[in-house]
């Protein structure tokens, strides 16, 4: 199943690469949590598992530190499948690993504190609010194509949080391909999640049921595409690493991150259009998600926005941001959850300017934790093109 899974030399360098493991000293860390009791489980076909496990995020800062490329989240994974848990987080997990039941009701993440308690959900994370309305938006009639309409129909991949909270993004990156000639279709065209929640959670057996119906749900698709761009960190690199390494899922076409396919297709006519010159330039703070930072490096994004001449770009120095999905959401989590999020703070000073970020529960996290407009590159890129058009 895996590659290089006995491979560990006991350098550690995981250790110093963990996120969790520098705000939580009780936390075993990644070799002991991977690779070591690995080898203990094939040796003995059982151990038993090791408290903490659960406190892993699946950032996989510790696979991309890895000299020998031992698959360490993923060993902590299947270790999380062997964790004992208390009939109410079997629940609540349940739950939490099936995003796209949510996503279609998003007044279902409206749960009243007292239930939340019981069920062992975290209560000092804000929990996302539908934001469907696209009452930020002012489509204008003299929008303009600036490509050339024989360019192949480009699937958008919707993730759950997208759907279900934050439908602006949708919005603003058909809005874009559109004008740079690209017809769109947006997959799966019902609710359906890629599985990463699940996979993240220890429940490998769900995350294959999951990510198994939705590449069903989309494949009939796929042939009329010529790729699927993401908006969603974590979706991208699922579908790119786990559905193709571990779930014998193969999509056939390039799947691109939004970031990416960008840089690579928008016509320089375009960027000539939104590179003029700011009177008054905001700063747009980027934070290269964890998922996105190991399998993309965090170039993309501080490119692309540059590019799109949107005033002072900085690159903030945050591996790991603590949302992870659904960790911040729990209770024994949200503590460490806030921790990661906080060293924020000490980059941002004066607290001003917007978030730029490639995951919605990301953004959801430094928004409450920053007071700052958290959005994905596309909504601003968007919002800047449509109101240089407004003034013509």
């Amino acid at each position: 199943m895996w590659k290089n899974e006995d491979a560990c030399i006991k350098c550690s360098i995981c250790i110093s690469a963990c996120p969790v493991y520098a705000q939580d000293m009780n936390f075993a860390g990644p070799k002991a949590l991977g690779p070591d009791w690995f080898r203990s489980y094939e040796q003995d076909n059982f151990i038993d598992p090791i408290s903490y496990v659960e406190d892993c995020t699946f950032c996989q800062l510790c696979e991309r530190s890895c000299p020998a490329e031992v698959p360490i989240a993923h060993l902590i994974a299947f270790h999380k499948t062997k964790q004992e848990k208390s009939f109410r987080r079997r629940v609540r997990d349940f739950i939490l690993a099936r995003p796209h039941w949510i996503a279609p009701f998003p007044w279902l993440a409206n749960i009243p504190a007292p239930i939340a308690k019981v069920l062992d959900f975290g209560t000092k994370s804000r929990w996302p609010r539908a934001n469907n309305k696209l009452s930020n938006f002012k489509t204008t009639s003299r929008k303009v194509s600036l490509g050339a309409t024989t360019k192949p129909t480009i699937g958008i991949f919707i993730d759950c949080y997208s759907r279900g909270f934050d439908q602006e993004v949708i919005f603003s990156a058909q809005q874009l391909l559109s004008i740079w000639g690209f017809e769109t279709y947006l997959l799966p065209s019902s609710s359906h999640c890629c599985g990463a929640a699940a996979y993240a959670a220890g429940k490998d057996k769900q995350g294959r049921q999951i990510a198994s119906s939705t590449y069903k749900a989309i494949s009939k698709d796929i042939r009329k595409l010529g790729a699927i761009i993401t908006l969603n960190a974590t979706c991208d690199s699922t579908l790119t690493q786990e559905w193709h390494n571990y779930w014998n899922l193969d999509l056939k076409i390039p799947v691109i991150s939004f970031a990416q396919f960008s840089l690579d297709n928008a016509p320089e006519s375009f960027w000539d259009i939104v590179s003029a010159p700011v009177a008054e330039p905001d700063i747009f703070w980027i934070h290269t998600t964890c998922r996105s930072n190991v399998s993309k490096g965090d170039v993309n994004l501080t490119a692309l926005m540059k590019k799109a001449g949107l005033g002072s770009v900085r690159l903030l120095s945050l591996d790991c941001c603590g949302a992870a999905g659904s960790y911040a959401f729990k209770q024994e989590h949200e503590d460490v959850a806030h921790q990661l999020g906080e060293r924020v703070l000490e980059q941002i000073n004066p607290l001003a300017g917007n978030l730029v970020l490639d995951s919605g529960t990301c953004g959801l996290h430094l928004s409450q934790i920053t007071g700052l407009e958290a959005k994905h590159p596309a909504y601003w890129i968007y919002q800047r093109y449509n109101n240089l058009v407004e003034k013509g």
